[in-house]
């Protein structure tokens, strides 16, 4: 930032207007004015939205509002550009790049809770804030209002970390517990977050994992130097999971399912995906509820027995808290603004990290090793666990158990309905199989194989099955 502290004023163009960006406006207009104290204030100058009719402070603050963002990223008194449009549209997170770097060019700082942006475009913003000087703040991107960035480069800036994993995705969390707890189908509990506004009106960024991948884009970057684009990471959703899936995890396995992101180092590389995972009952992570975030951190240097050249179980650190919604992601935003304003160190060579980037390689999705659960749904006959048995064998992956429940009528007809299938509830066998550790590219294989089978009625629904 150009301007001294001893202004006590930090002027803020604010890019959007929509849940995150009201609320950093109700902040600044009601709350940080009445209730905060500090040696400076915050005060919004030019807010750029595409309808400032509609929006709830334009009526006392009309000529604040403009309807182009030019008028907020060249204002010359804004210091800091606070950029929280939000999407997942190609065309869209290109155009927010650009506005990014136009804010650098004239400038500013740049406070974003645009984790997509990033996610695609970070190497050519970060090359941007180094060339003119400028700052870039990315706190709200990764897990709302839990303070996992700041928390990582500053309070565990000498460690050597281990993993980085949790939940990161409060739709998926939400849709996931309502299942669980109330037997609810995915599409059920979907449209209650939607009602309760957890979950978008199209939710398939959430859904599929898209969001959770650019968090762990950023994540990774952060904890183990890693510059990847969306694509690279192995990615799964939450679409296949069904009630009974959480009938068998918990009946049969003494386990749920969450949706994580993990990155973890195994060797020269990162073990790194977004899944569903099947998570026992005893881990921190299973009781986990509704849209909250959680994210461990696992350091190396910190375990009470490390000595140089020796190992180390390290300990593992959690950071809980809300991660979505308006309020949150606008406490993170306005700490980033806060932290600028006090005239922090900069972060102009690009994402901080605990170690040097070019360290660690990304793992490619094949080969990926873990124990995994697979949930099939056949034509209830003789000798299909058999034969998917053999198939397993010959693609050098051994069985560790075979869960099949007894299971009711009306349990049966709702998962037929669910798939729209035509067999009556008498003639659908489900029944799950885990496997020991092996490569996702094995496994790939073994079930394009099954997948053929006469019997199969639907795609066996896999993902793996969580390990310290």
């Amino acid at each position: 930032m150009s301007k001294s502290k001893a202004q006590h004023k930090i002027r803020l163009g604010l890019l959007g207007s929509g849940t995150v960006g009201e609320a950093v406006q109700q902040f600044i207009f009601e709350d940080l004015k009445r209730k905060m104290r500090r040696d400076f204030k915050l005060e919004i100058v030019k807010i750029y939205t595409r309808d400032p009719a509609e929006k709830k402070w334009f009526s006392t603050h009309p000529t604040l509002f403009t309807t182009k963002p030019e008028e907020v990223i060249d204002h010359p008194e804004v210091d800091i550009v606070v950029e929280a449009l939000g999407s997942q549209q190609e065309k869209q997170l290109a155009v927010f790049r650009d506005y990014i770097i136009r804010a650098f060019e004239k400038g500013k700082a740049v406070v974003t809770s645009d984790k997509a942006v990033l996610a695609k475009f970070g190497k050519e913003i970060w090359a941007a804030a180094r060339r003119c000087g400028q700052e870039l703040r990315f706190e709200a991107c990764v897990g709302g209002g839990v303070p996992i960035i700041r928390s990582l480069t500053e309070s565990f800036a000498v460690e050597e970390p281990e993993a980085i994993y949790g939940i990161v995705n409060g739709t998926c969390n939400y849709v996931l517990s309502e299942m669980k707890k109330g037997g609810k189908s995915y599409e059920g509990a979907l449209r209650e977050a939607q009602d309760r506004g957890y979950a978008e009106t199209n939710p398939k960024s959430d859904t599929s994992g898209e969001d959770a991948e650019a968090k762990l884009i950023l994540l990774a970057a952060v904890t183990f130097g890693l510059h990847v684009k969306p694509g690279v990471i192995w990615r799964k959703g939450i679409e296949e999971i069904h009630a009974i899936d959480f009938l068998y995890a918990d009946r049969k396995g003494s386990h749920t399912i969450k949706h994580l992101a993990v990155a973890r180092k195994d060797g020269g590389s990162v073990e790194a995906f977004v899944s569903p995972v099947l998570v026992p009952h005893d881990h921190f992570l299973s009781a986990v509820d509704g849209p909250t975030n959680a994210i461990f951190f696992k350091g190396k240097r910190s375990g009470e027995n490390h000595r140089e050249g020796q190992g180390s179980q390290g300990w593992s650190y959690v950071f809980a808290g809300p991660g979505a919604g308006g309020r949150p992601t606008a406490v993170a935003i306005l700490g980033d603004v806060c932290e600028l304003a006090r005239g922090r160190p900069g972060r102009l060579a690009g994402p901080p990290s605990l170690v040097a980037p070019g360290t660690f390689s990304v793992q490619s999705e094949d080969q990926i090793c873990a124990c995994f659960y697979v949930r099939f749904v056949v034509k209830d006959q003789a000798g299909i666990v058999g034969d998917i048995g053999q198939t397993f064998g010959e693609a050098g992956i051994n069985i560790s158990e075979i869960w099949q429940l007894s299971h009711s009528r009306d349990e049966l007809q709702v998962l037929g309905q669910s798939y729209r299938l035509a067999e009556k509830p008498r003639e659908l066998l489900p029944f799950v199989i885990t496997l020991e550790r092996a490569p996702i590219g094995q496994l790939k294989k073994a079930l394009e194989i099954i997948g053929q089978k006469d019997y199969i009625l639907v795609d066996p629904v896999w993902f793996p099955i969580w390990r310290d």
